[in-house]
C-alpha cells in the first residue's frame, strides 16, 4: 500500500497539452484525437481533470463535469464525477479515495454537494463501496438506464448504461 511517491494534479491548459499522449497510451488505447476530445471540456472551463502519478507512472484520474448531462444535477448545481479511474495494477492503496479527496476538495470551492452514478453488477462492485463508505447516496429515482428510471415490471439488459445516480452534500 505504499503510495508516499503519489502526485495527484489537476491539470490546466499547458498541462492537458502534456497529457493528451499519456492519456492516449493509459485511457485511449493509443487512440490521439479520442485523448484530446477528452479535454475539450476542461479547455472551455466545463470540467477539470486530476490525473494521479505513483513515481513516473499514470496511476489514474477523476474528471469532474461542471454542467453535467443529468437535468437534475444541473438545475440544482450538483457538479458531477464523470470519470474516476485507477489502472489495475494500482488498485487498492487508496489512490481513488485521493483522487476523490482533490475532487471534492474542489467541487467544494463552487457547489454544496456532488454527484456521481454508478453501475449495478459485480464490476463496479469497489466503486460501489467506494462510494458507500465516503457518504454518497443515491438520489431516490431508483435504477436508471443512463437518465431514464426503470419502470416497475419493466425488463431492462444489465448492462454498463443501468445505473444509481449519486449525491453526496459536502
Amino acid at each position: 500500500m505504499n503510495t508516499q511517491n503519489l502526485q495527484i494534479d489537476l491539470l490546466d491548459e499547458q498541462k492537458i497539452q502534456s497529457n493528451v499522449r499519456l492519456f492516449a497510451e493509459n485511457v485511449y488505447a493509443g487512440d490521439q484525437e479520442q485523448a484530446a476530445e477528452h479535454f475539450d471540456a476542461d479547455l472551455n472551463g466545463l470540467s477539470n481533470t486530476f490525473v494521479a502519478k505513483l513515481g513516473n507512472e499514470f496511476a489514474g484520474f477523476i474528471t469532474i463535469r461542471w454542467e453535467p448531462h443529468n437535468e437534475d444535477f444541473r438545475q440544482n448545481n450538483i457538479p458531477f464525477i464523470q470519470h474516476l479511474e485507477v489502472k489495475p495494477e494500482f488498485q487498492g492503496r487508496g489512490i481513488a479515495s485521493q483522487l476523490m479527496d482533490a475532487a471534492e476538495t474542489l467541487i467544494k470551492t463552487k457547489a454544496t454537494h456532488a454527484g456521481t452514478c454508478v453501475g449495478i453488477f459485480g464490476d463496479y462492485g469497489p466503486a460501489q463501496r467506494l462510494y458507500a463508505r465516503r457518504g454518497y447516496i443515491p438520489d431516490g429515482r431508483g435504477l436508471c438506464q443512463w437518465h431514464r428510471p426503470v419502470q416497475n415490471g419493466e425488463t431492462v439488459a444489465i448492462d454498463h448504461d443501468l445505473i444509481l445516480w449519486l449525491i453526496k452534500e459536502l
